[in-house]
């Protein structure tokens, strides 16, 4: 009877944790379910705030405001502009880093050369 007892408790565990991790995935971030593309049409694959390419397990940029710089070469942008990359650079984890370049990269969105530079910075670390 105690066994049975102790079997339910530790199954009902798992079952929370399964459905915490499904929810807040790896780094304790929301998972985005769905995004709306509005009239931009097309996808990605990996959404326009780019969820890591491995499933969309959990990583999410909160960078829309960047789509704006789609075809904007990197010596065009004012120092507002420059300021709005650092801002969500620097709000980020080092190891998400790299996955937001490529990410930018496939929407068509250049870092200002003065970002890069830092960027390159923080990923040779």
């Amino acid at each position: 009877m105690g066994n049975t007892i102790i079997l339910c408790v530790v199954l009902l565990l798992m079952i929370v944790a399964f459905c915490f991790l499904r929810k807040y995935g790896k780094a304790g971030q929301v998972v985005e379910e769905h995004h709306d593309h509005g009239s931009e049409g097309g996808c990605c694959g990996r959404h326009a705030n780019c969820e890591k390419g491995n499933g969309g397990e959990g990583l999410y940029f909160d960078d829309e405001e960047l789509d704006r710089f789609k075809g904007v070469a990197p010596q065009e942008y004012t120092e507002s502009d420059i300021e709005e990359f650092r801002q969500v650079l620097y709000t980020m984890k080092e190891e998400e880093v790299d996955t937001w370049v490529q990410c930018l990269q496939t929407r068509g969105i250049e870092l200002p050369d003065e970002v890069r530079e830092e960027v390159l910075m923080i990923l040779r670390k």
